[in-house]
């Protein structure tokens, strides 16, 4: 019973439904078996069987004989069922090509996640300088150090010299930029250039890699978007600006 169980089974992760298994296997078990010895053996309705019967057939799991006026139904060689496998492989394959398509689309779809509070914030910047490519940045150093100590500072410098990347800071024009781009604090690892003083914005920006943050570090939220064509667009924007100051 455990052995039929389990052939019964495969038969369906063949493709077979559960009543065209048990079909086969009763004609199968018989040899030759016509519609009434048929459903005695499988225990399914006559009047279902002929469905399941013409599926077989189609399959070419079965096959008809005929004594008399009577319709008997034969089985084929066991062997079919690799047939089926291998029609089975080969349509997948056909579809493959089509599928893997759509799988890379679907991959390309930016991945974005939200982050909120200071140590949400710190997870973005953490997230951000561990790279070991060019960080471009364009940040208010006024905002930047009322939310972050000297020490949160320190291990984002830190991160980008020990991950072999670099910094391009884009600073706001005010006293405490003026500061930081005098003090070449970055000078380890990177350069940093004034904004024109007309130049206001309210969210800080963050490129490396495929990963754009977009920051404000006065309501302390910030989002992170995966995706290397709207990180390439960012990227040149920020290289742009760059070259004309």
């Amino acid at each position: 019973m455990e052995n039929i169980e389990k052939i019964t089974n495969t038969l369906q992760s063949l493709g077979l439904s559960d009543h065209e298994a048990k079909i086969y296997l009763a004609v199968l078990r018989r040899g030759k078996a016509n519609v009434t010895d048929i459903a005695k053996e499988s225990q399914i309705n006559r009047t279902a069987l002929y469905l399941y019967l013409d599926n077989l057939l189609k399959q070419n799991l079965l096959q008809k004989t005929f004594k008399g006026k009577r319709i008997y139904y034969i089985p084929k060689n066991p062997n079919k069922l690799l047939t089926i496998l291998e029609r089975r492989k080969k349509k997948a394959r056909e579809i493959l090509p089509m599928l893997t398509q759509m799988y890379n689309t679907a991959s390309e779809k930016p991945v974005v996640k939200f982050y909120e509070g200071k140590d949400g914030m710190r997870s973005i910047y953490r997230e951000m300088t561990k790279t070991p490519q060019i960080l471009w940045s364009i940040f208010s150093a006024d905002r930047y150090y009322a939310a972050f100590s000297q020490k949160d500072g320190e291990e984002f410098l830190n991160n980008i010299y020990e991950s072999g990347g670099q910094l391009r800071d884009l600073v706001e024009n005010t006293t405490e930029g003026k500061r930081y781009v005098k003090e070449n604090l970055t000078h380890k690892i990177g350069k940093s250039k004034l904004l024109p003083k007309d130049f206001e914005f309210d969210v800080d920006l963050m490129i490396s890699g495929n990963k754009i943050a977009m920051i404000s570090l006065t309501n302390l939220i910030g989002i992170v978007i995966e995706n290397k064509e709207m990180a390439r667009l960012q990227k040149n924007f920020l290289q742009f600006m760059w070259r004309k100051i």
